[in-house]
């Protein structure tokens, strides 16, 4: 029911081009779920696949190998595990990655995060504690997931404040 595709809607992506907005470098499964802008869900979220948060979330979600990603309208009260979390809105609540937590701009966590890697872009709101040392059984990031990783940032923020930060520390 959920996962069915439109014939037709599937079509017209690749004829004009379209594609969902989501962070294509880091969304690595096909199946994608979304909670729309009026939807409210209160309770235990489980599945093996990306999620996208538009509405609010109460409970607790658990996506294994999936993403979650809160948009900026997005809202969640809910300790999270997934592989990847990207956050433009708000979350409130314990966050556990196995590959990389990002709090965009727009972002507001409150909350313990612990993943092998983190970041917070500038202007984010965060409180809560840090944890990098928890996954120590995931594998290691290798370069070219470090570059990708980069490039998402600098793409979804401008780039602005990465460049001129990037700019200053090469100076020195």
């Amino acid at each position: 029911m959920f996962n069915e595709t439109d014939p037709k809607t599937t079509s017209d992506q690749a004829r004009t081009g379209n594609q969902p907005s989501s962070p294509a470098s880091i969304m690595r499964n096909q199946d994608t779920t979304a909670i729309g802008p009026s939807t409210h869900v209160s309770g235990h979220i489980r599945a093996n696949e990306d999620l996208i948060v538009h509405g609010h979330v109460e409970g607790s979600i658990h996506l294994g190998d999936g993403l979650l990603m809160v948009t900026r309208e997005g809202q969640v009260d809910a300790d999270v595990t997934a592989r990847v979390i990207n956050v433009e809105g708000r979350i409130e609540g314990n966050l556990r990655a196995t590959e990389q937590i990002i709090v965009r701009r727009s972002g507001r966590v409150r909350g313990s995060i612990s993943a092998p890697r983190i970041a917070l872009d500038f202007g984010c709101r965060f409180s809560g504690a840090i944890d990098t040392d928890a996954a120590k059984n995931s594998a290691p990031a290798t370069g070219a997931d470090k570059i990708a990783d980069f490039k998402a940032a600098i793409s979804s923020t401008g780039g602005a404040s990465v460049k001129a930060t990037m700019g200053k520390s090469s100076a020195r």
